[in-house]
């Protein structure tokens, strides 16, 4: 009875630990998301070859003296390869609530998949004495004339953008480009999780031939790591996990909902940071009773870290983004944890392996 007081009562302290955990995870993922207020920005969905854009900005707060210009430039399908596409025309002076249109002839451009304005204020009205700037959101480049009809002007995202001084000075300081994981990452992880797989499978068949001495109930859930370890695997080896974010990033943007993800991406985040706290409470209180399966705790705790991680990694939020991109001798600190998921379950469902005092080895 003492017992089951205790653990009513631990239970409200853990749901408002849960609730934290989301509420924290959720503002966090929110201040990563740097959106400039001082200005409300109008575009199409599209940029049509030959046809007119309008890029329509209205200022919110007063700037120092300076003038706003507007300049559109192009990406390639990577969202890469930036290069300048166009010119509206002189920059004018800048005031608080004065709406400013910027119109262009969108230009045909090889190797182009998207256009993007960037906006920014200058006290002479040059790029290179910029104060401040942003970029839209990337618009989809097409040739056809079909098209024509979603240049309607829609209030879009901007993003702040490094002026001229900003980059400047981050180059002077040494600031290194981002980087990309190495090329042995993933067969690595694969191998690691192909490994488990084996040996949780061989976990499955030892205790279910073990029946008669209590080990019934684990040769299903070792069954279920091991098939989860081998679609991990294969996932890893194929390079199927990017293939599928690239083409949820394109269909969100043929949708239309590219720039609505984001609400959902950071519910599913904090709702995965508190189902790890909680897997992580279950955890210790599991190992802490007396003849608790610890190795199968363990082998599930690293494949669950695995798990979460990867999946975040696949939501392809912009603030893991630039984690991932920080690599230190071609290793993301989002694919160390991963690995290190994979070790655990690998190196525990190994020691559950082992013959146990005064019990036959199977």
């Amino acid at each position: 009875m003492p017992k089951d007081r205790n653990r009513r009562r631990l239970t409200p302290a853990a749901a408002a630990a849960l609730l934290l955990v989301f509420a924290a995870a959720w503002t966090a993922l929110s201040l990563t998301e740097d959106h400039p207020g001082w200005l409300v920005v109008e575009a199409p969905e599209t940029a049509v070859v030959g046809q007119p854009l309008e890029i329509r900005v209205t200022l919110k707060k007063t700037p120092e003296p300076a003038q706003i210009d507007c300049t559109l430039h192009h990406a390639n399908a990577d969202r890469k390869g930036w290069g300048y596409l166009a010119s509206s025309g002189p920059a004018q002076p800048a005031a608080k609530g004065r709406t400013y249109s910027f119109v262009f002839t969108v230009p045909d451009h090889e190797d182009t998949a998207y256009a993007f304005a960037i906006v920014y204020l200058s006290p002479t009205g040059k790029w290179q004495d910029g104060t401040q700037a942003v970029s839209t959101k990337y618009m989809p480049f097409t040739r056809s004339t079909t098209a024509a009809a979603s240049l309607g002007l829609r209030k879009t995202r901007v993003y702040r953008y490094p002026t001229a001084a900003e980059a400047a000075k981050a180059k002077a300081k040494g600031v290194r480009p981002r980087g990309r994981p190495s090329v042995w990452v993933h067969p690595v992880l694969g191998t690691l999780l192909l490994a488990a797989a084996v040996l949780s499978a061989i976990r499955a068949r030892r205790s279910r031939e073990a029946g008669p001495q209590g080990e019934t109930g684990e040769w299903a859930v070792w069954l279920a790591f091991a098939v989860l370890l081998a679609v991990s695997a294969v996932v890893e080896l194929s390079g199927i996990a990017g293939h599928l974010t690239a083409w949820g990033r394109r269909l969100a943007e043929e949708q239309g909902v590219y720039e609505l993800r984001r609400p959902a991406q950071k519910a599913i985040m904090a709702a995965l940071a508190a189902a790890c706290l909680g897997l992580f409470i279950l955890f210790i209180r599991a190992v802490r009773r007396a003849g608790s399966h610890r190795f199968l705790w363990w082998s599930g705790i690293g494949l669950a870290a695995y798990l979460a991680l990867s999946f975040v990694s696949v939501l392809s939020f912009h603030a893991v983004d630039v984690v991932r991109n920080v690599v230190w001798h071609g290793v993301s600190p989002v694919d160390a944890v991963r690995g290190a998921g994979a070790m655990v379950t690998l190196m525990s469902t190994l020691l559950s392996l082992r013959p146990r005092a005064g019990r036959k080895t199977i």
